[in-house]
């Protein structure tokens, strides 16, 4: 402070503080990025996590892979996913945050057409989809027992969608049982051609499209033949009870990857099948009672689930990953009763996925609760809550996810359900190759954004609004009038307009179900019915579930087993899937497709009616005058009133955009060596994951992983991107070191050790690398999953993670993560248990490695499993062909860059000048007394920041360091001396 400062008056002295021993703050830890599959989280994009309790609260626990199972509804556990792994050696050392991309499945906008280049799956097809031997999806359709209806007709009345078969090229699905109003017999006149594949010319096994009666008075179980290339007339016995031994999903496989066209790859022939078990619908078949228990009769069609142009639920090739969504929440009907239109009331917001795909609708759904009209005067917006719960849980037992309170429609207010919850979301440019953000508020939810009507985000609503209900999700539409013809030998299915429904010719001059005529008792009459699609169950009575405190009851979407039960029911995902790949919208976003209901139903508290202090949900009873709303000198606040203040709703149309018929749908042998972004969607989501963090602006690191992605041109690029960036490393694995399961089937283990060492090092050199930004290791070593004891082969980069991560703990980033103390994997520096090598390499064979720069891992029979190398993959000579100096330099440059913004703009003079030498000399200073450096100069003067520098705006400094170099050679000599002689010698 200059003297100038003082305000001098009257004698006195004159004393000012001056602190100038201030510690610079420390620049944020940073950490790696670690690109990888993971059970769920948000996908392509980078998440930044500070500790493994926080990733598994993100993105689920390591998988050790190996788990089959029903894999269509419960998820692909089969194949390990590393990069949890990786994820946990480097968090266990608590040393800095780590970044996430979490991989879903992509395909580029000018992909070019191919089945490599899409993203999602199919099953195996031939050109003509609508035959029944060509694939595809076939529904099994059941008619409850009931006498024949009308005068010249006979009708079975409504059939309910029960499952889902998913067929490849060549197979048939066909019923067994007793042809309905047949009088044939025997299974050869069942197999006989003929121009018709209708009720009257197959018996005991019927072509797909027969309709068959069941009659078991005590089981009630249906039987199918599954017939194809690897299913020689698979007969198939089952029933939709879930608590027995012949339950569906018991019987039939329901791994898709064992029907996938490479299934041979990756499963012995014996375990290959033709078909898998897709959906099913136990709800819906509890709720409609389409199982008669009490006769034990019910009658049988199976159907094509597609359109003409094979377009169904077996055609998701195309869709790349896309996010869950709840259908439009709307408001309370502030009209006439008499008017009432539910599907014309005001739409409000609905909720979005920030990235989860299926995650989220298989296990998240959405209450709205305390809603309130407006307390006082001064506005007129009511409050109302969001809770997005477990969807398994009950009213009964809620579990919460998150939950948002005292939210408001109102834009100005600071609880805006959008500010409050957040509207902002994350597409990719692919043009730019980088994430742009749109949004005009932080997301505060980690699953959820709000996307907002647009008179509602303007302030041009009705202010009293609230949210009162909403719209289903999309179905297919149902298919109303289905009958034959009346003339022998032409029959068909006449569905104009339907967009799914098998079509009228299946193949050979064969026609689906309905034959021209059947003859009762009365005579000849024509076959009619009606056939429906699934819709999830609305909670009808307050009181379902026994609920001490009927007001706690939320209307809307039910998810337990039955209406009164208490227990949840494990499948309500097969109700809210995406339809076909390609699908726009739905759930009242004004859809038209011909054959697709935009929305199942649309729910409103307007139609909560009561009777005897009881209440439940009516459909209609508003219009009606019935309800509670539409009462006498009554509105919506009754209701709200007497306590009945929440609803629930369904997220559907997540998909992940990944093969579903391979083990691992990110693995390297799906992509041929010359794969580009227009050719494979599986190197275009890699790519296009790494490209997400390629710029250093946008995500800090100073590391670099995707465990287990060996190919050549994408491991290249990671190194590139690293080296564009300059300040960061990239781990890489080598190719074909160690082949997994989920990459090849073997029945010998000992094929599964590929490239030797010195086919490794040959094929590393062939490559050219010369980078000091990347690091490579051998061989593959084993670890025990600690969740369940599995012990599983990884590839070297993720053991490499935790040692660089316990390294920097016990010691500092410019220390060699390699050697007893520091790289001793059986001593615990990888993070995770490391147990085993793939190969014992040889000394012979570690100096080989070592001269190519492969770091070696060896394992010894004293010491144990040890990391033997440090080597960058810098061919020429320097202080960085050696990781612990690469490190030392990244993290330098980023501390000395974070100080150097504290004198960005200020001015180009002397005194910046050593304000910048004060903040640097220090910080250089620390790392030579910790052994990163053995001496260090910088220079900032005249010399460095001439006139013309600063004319240009420009402070130009020198920094010169000695790097401390690692001992990684000990040469002794031992002399042998005689007994005379001096050590003095």
């Amino acid at each position: 402070m200059s003297v100038k400062n003082f305000k001098f008056v009257s004698p006195g002295v004159f004393i000012n503080e001056i602190d100038n021993s201030f510690i610079p703050k420390s620049a944020e830890a940073i950490g790696p990025v670690v690109i990888g599959r993971a059970t769920r989280g948000l996908a392509m994009q980078p998440v930044k996590v500070e500790s493994y309790s926080e990733f598994v609260n993100m993105f689920g626990d390591t998988v050790p892979g190996g788990t089959g199972g029903d894999v269509y509804r419960d998820g692909n556990y089969v194949s390990p996913m590393y990069g949890t792994y990786a994820a946990k050696a480097f968090l266990r050392a608590n040393v800095a945050p780590l970044t996430y991309v979490r991989l879903l499945g992509q395909q580029d906008t000018n992909q070019d057409g191919t089945t490599a280049a899409q993203a999602g799956w199919k099953t195996v097809n031939t050109a003509n989809q609508r035959a029944i031997d060509n694939g595809g999806a076939y529904g099994l359709w059941l008619f409850p027992s009931s006498s024949i209806a009308g005068t010249g007709q006979a009708s079975l009345g409504t059939g309910s969608l029960a499952a889902i078969w998913y067929l490849n090229s060549g197979s048939t699905i066909e019923l067994s049982g007793t042809v309905f109003a047949g009088g044939n017999t025997g299974e050869a006149a069942g197999r006989a051609s003929g121009s018709n594949a209708g009720v009257l010319d197959l018996t005991t096994i019927m072509q797909t499209g027969s309709l068959v009666t069941v009659s078991n008075t005590t089981t009630n179980l249906f039987t199918v033949v599954i017939s194809g290339s690897n299913n020689s007339g698979e007969k198939i016995t089952f029933g939709f009870d879930d608590t027995s031994a012949n339950w569906a999903r018991e019987k039939f496989n329901t791994n898709p990857q064992l029907a996938g066209s490479s299934a041979t790859s990756f499963y012995p022939s014996a375990s290959v099948k033709d078909y898998w078990l897709g959906e099913t619908y136990e709800q819906e078949l509890r709720d409609n009672a389409t199982q008669d228990l009490t006769t034990g009769v019910t009658r049988a069609v199976i159907l094509a689930v597609q359109n003409s142009s094979g377009v169904g639920p077996s055609q998701m090739l195309g869709q790349a990953s896309r996010e869950g969504r709840t259908g439009w929440f709307i408001g309370q009907d502030v009209g006439t009763y008499s008017s009432y239109v539910p599907f014309n009331q005001q739409k409000l917001f609905r909720l979005i996925g920030r990235g989860h795909g299926e995650w989220l609708q298989n296990n998240i759904k959405v209450s709205i609760e305390k809603i309130n009209q407006s307390p006082n005067t001064a506005t007129q917006y009511g409050t109302f809550s969001v809770v997005l719960r477990q969807l398994r849980d009950t009213d009964n037992n809620v579990v919460v996810m998150e939950r948002f309170d005292n939210l408001t429609l109102d834009p100005t207010s600071p609880n805006y359900v959008a500010r409050r919850i957040g509207d902002k979301y994350t597409t990719w440019d692919n043009t730019a190759r980088t994430l742009k953000t749109y949004g005009e508020y932080n997301n505060q939810s980690k699953f959820v954004y709000v996307e907002m009507n647009a008179d509602v985000d303007a302030g041009a609503s009705d202010a009293t609004l609230l949210p009162f209900g909403y719209f289903a999700g999309p179905r297919f539409a149902s298919v109303a009038d289905l009958h034959g013809t009346g003339s022998s030998g032409t029959a068909y299915v006449p569905v104009s307009g339907q967009f799914f429904m098998g079509g009228v010719n299946i193949g050979g001059g064969k026609n689906l179900w309905l034959s021209a005529s059947v003859t009762f008792g009365d005579g000849p009459q024509i076959l009619s019915a009606s056939l429906t699609f699934p819709q999830p169950r609305l909670r009808v009575s307050a009181s379902d579930g026994g609920l001490s405190d009927p007001t706690k009851a939320s209307f809307g979407f039910q998810t337990t087993r039955t209406s009164g039960s208490t227990r949840s029911d494990p499948g309500m995902g097969a109700f809210s899937r995406l339809l076909y790949a390609g699908y726009a919208d739905g759930g009242g976003s004004g859809n038209t497709t011909t054959g697709v209901d935009d929305y199942s139903t649309v729910f409103s508290l307007d139609n909560i009616a009561s009777a005897s202090a009881a209440y439940f949900y009516q459909s209609g009873s508003r219009v009606l005058g019935t309800s509670i709303s539409a009462g006498s000198g009554q509105s919506y606040k009754t209701l709200l009133d007497a306590g009945y203040d929440s609803f629930t709703a369904e997220i559907w149309g997540g998909f992940d955009g990944l093969d579903i018929m391979v083990p691992d749908p990110m693995y390297n042998n799906g992509m041929a060596a010359a794969s580009s972004n227009t050719t494979n969607s599986i190197y275009y989501t890699w790519k296009r994951a790494i490209d997400t963090v390629a710029d250093p602006e946008v995500i800090n690191m100073n590391l670099l992983g995707a465990p287990g992605l060996t190919h050549e041109s994408l491991t290249t690029h990671m190194i590139n991107v690293c080296e564009d960036r300059a300040d960061a490393m990239s781990l890489i694995d080598l190719p074909n070191v160690y082949i997994p399961n989920h990459e090849q089937y073997y029945s010998s283990k000992a094929d599964r050790l590929g490239a030797t060492v010195t086919q490794a090092v040959s094929s590393l050199r062939d490559r050219s690398l010369d980078s000091s930004y990347g690091a490579t290791f051998y061989p593959w070593v084993q670890t025990r999953d600690e969740n369940t004891g599995a012990l599983l082969w990884i590839p070297p980069s993720v053991a490499m993670m935790g040692v660089l991560a316990s390294s920097e703990k016990k010691a500092a980033v410019w220390f060699a993560p390699a050697g007893f103390n520091r790289g001793g994997l059986t001593d615990g520096a990888a993070g995770i248990p490391v147990v085993g090598v793939t190969q014992r390499v040889t000394s012979k064979e570690r100096d080989t490695l070592y001269e190519a720069s492969i770091n070696p891992i060896a394992s010894f029979p004293s010491t144990g499993i040890v990391v033997f190398g440090q080597k960058t993959l810098q061919q020429s000579q320097s202080a960085l062909d050696r990781i612990n100096v690469r490190r030392l330099v990244i993290f330098l440059k980023k501390q000395i860059s974070v100080l150097a913004t504290r004198i960005l703009f200020e001015q180009n003079v002397q005194a910046t000048w050593n304000r910048f030498k004060s903040l640097v000399e220090p910080f250089l200073a620390n790392v030579k007394t910790q052994f990163g450096i053995t001496d260090y100069k910088l220079i900032l003067d005249e010399s460095t920041t001439t006139p013309d520098l600063i004319d240009q705006n420009i402070m130009y400094a020198k920094i010169m360091i000695k790097p401390a170099r690692a001992i990684e050679y000990i040469a002794i000599d031992f002399v042998i001396m005689s007994t005379g002689a001096s050590f003095d010698d």
